[in-house]
């Protein structure tokens, strides 16, 4: 329980309306959750205003709204805050009301266009090593047996700050969280105290949110421009941006990446379809690193990991074991089938994703990569032809298909791809069945190719306009080969 003025301390108040004293035994911004004497933050979201739901929330027993919007009289019965910034509002008081558990953690947060979850989760394993961590990001909220399914990539405050309650209860210090550009416009993680942020990469992808690229990587950087004295930075110094993002350092910061001027960055490696060998230089001395994950572009997820990892003070020991025990994150680089040729899903769903995977790729496959692809609707449309470019230019054969359609036509989302495809490329097909595109790409499978079925990674749903179907990449592949009798998957 919390006092409603103790939970709007330092809060930016217009006005107010009621008794300030309200013992507040809850918060939520969900009207379905709310219970007796809880305080209902009344969010204008992106397509729901929260005050739209606000007689269902006094229904079900709240005693106070906080809201950007002013007191409205007939509901003389509560207590009614107006905020400035309602979800600045919502990040404060979830906190508060959570006992501010970030001030007694090491928070490490991880952003990037591409990468988070695959370096998130390795830092996961390696803290995890040496003393208990929790992660946060697009596969969930995970601590030990402790499991909480996420929407978002970056969950809203207020489930962030009780799931870190909860961890704190079992002794968890250590957290690293995937942290989005939509979710630092959005102030889901502005009263988080970190100690470490990684920048992985940046290029195109949410347009459809942040309206230009500026804004996507304003958005970015605001989560280093907090980082105070005492806190870490690490920068991908591999990426084109990663000078901007080191200008606006206030804090100590390693860099990372295959550059000869990278603090962490390898000197002597090899790939294959097996995984990664690599002798990494510190500023600690070399560390030998073997890995199950595949390709150039994991070798600096590795990179970002044990820069994050040497600031923890984790032992060299722990790394190399940490890493080594790694397997492949679902959906990421991730093979389901390797005999005679090999089937790896991913989900790439970028231009520069896809070109770094297909990249990647070149240097471990010996013959050719079969790829299988879409792109999602109802969001930014201009990185459409640009995919259709980067699988004509590092592909041998691709398949168009389905991805999320959502509201358009998975024709006309195709028909977007196949423009930016070379003048001169012909070896693709349209197949817009998803399920049949991934069926061709492996019937025409030989000895040494790979099929790489991108852009849905882990997802197991497929969303039309008129409704939302159960589709595994996963398991349309496994029983594609079971029928076919191609031999152990």
């Amino acid at each position: 329980m919390k006092f409603l003025k103790d939970l709007l301390e330092g809060e930016d108040i217009i006005t107010y309306m009621g008794d300030l004293n309200r013992k507040i035994y809850g918060i939520n911004f969900d009207s379905r959750k709310i219970k007796k004497n809880n305080c209902f933050i009344a969010i204008k979201g992106l397509k729901n205003d929260g005050l739209n739901y606000l007689n269902e929330a006094v229904g079900k027993g709240a005693n106070s709204v906080v809201s950007q919007m002013k007191p409205l009289n007939k509901y003389k019965n509560i207590t009614w805050v107006q905020v400035k910034n309602d979800r600045k509002a919502l990040s404060k008081i979830a906190s508060k009301f959570y006992n501010n558990p970030t001030e007694r953690m090491n928070i490490i947060g991880v952003t990037g266009t591409n990468g988070k979850t695959t370096v998130t989760s390795i830092i996961d394993a390696i803290l995890n090593k040496q003393e208990k961590a929790a992660k946060i990001g697009t596969l969930g909220m995970s601590c030990e047996d402790l499991f909480r399914k996420t929407e978002l990539t970056t969950p809203e405050a207020l489930d962030i700050f009780k799931f870190l309650s909860e961890v704190e209860v079992l002794g968890c210090k250590n957290v690293v969280i995937e942290v989005s550009s939509v979710a630092l416009k959005l102030n889901r993680v502005d009263n988080i105290n970190f100690s470490q942020c990684i920048f992985t990469s940046f290029s195109g992808d949410h347009l459809d949110f942040h309206k230009s690229m500026e804004d996507y990587f304003e958005s970015k950087l605001r989560l280093f421009k907090n980082l105070t004295s005492n806190n870490w930075a690490i920068v991908n110094i591999d990426d084109s941006h990663s000078a901007q993002v080191l200008d606006e350092l206030n804090c100590k910061y390693l860099t990372y990446g295959f550059s000869n001027n990278a603090d962490v960055r390898p000197i002597k490696y090899r790939f294959s379809l097996n995984g990664i060998k690599a002798i990494v230089q510190t500023p600690k001395g070399e560390i030998e690193i073997e890995s199950l994950l595949i390709g150039r572009v994991n070798l600096s997820n590795l990179l970002g990991a044990i820069s994050s990892a040497l600031i923890s003070g984790i032992s060299f020991d722990n790394i190399r074991s940490a890493i080594k025990d790694f397997k492949p994150v679902r959906g990421r680089l991730d093979f389901t089938y390797k005999n005679n040729f090999s089937v790896l899903i991913d989900y790439a769903h970028t231009d520069n994703a896809l070109e770094t995977l297909l990249k990647s790729l070149r240097e471990i496959v010996s013959k050719r990569v079969i790829l299988v692809f879409g792109a999602g609707g109802s969001r930014d449309k201009t990185k459409r032809p640009k995919m259709g470019k980067a699988a004509s230019e590092n592909a041998d054969f691709v398949i168009v298909t389905s991805d999320n359609p959502r509201n358009e036509e998975p024709e006309n989302i195709i028909c977007d791809i196949v423009k930016g495809f070379d003048k001169d490329f012909v070896n693709f097909k349209i197949e817009v069945e998803r399920e049949k595109a991934i069926q061709k790409a492996i019937s025409i499978a030989e000895k040494g190719d790979c099929v790489v079925i991108a852009g849905k990674g882990h997802e197991d749903y497929q969303i039309f306009k008129d409704r939302v179907i159960r589709f595994d990449d996963y398991k349309v592949v496994n029983k594609f080969l079971r029928e076919k009798n191609y031999g152990k998957i």
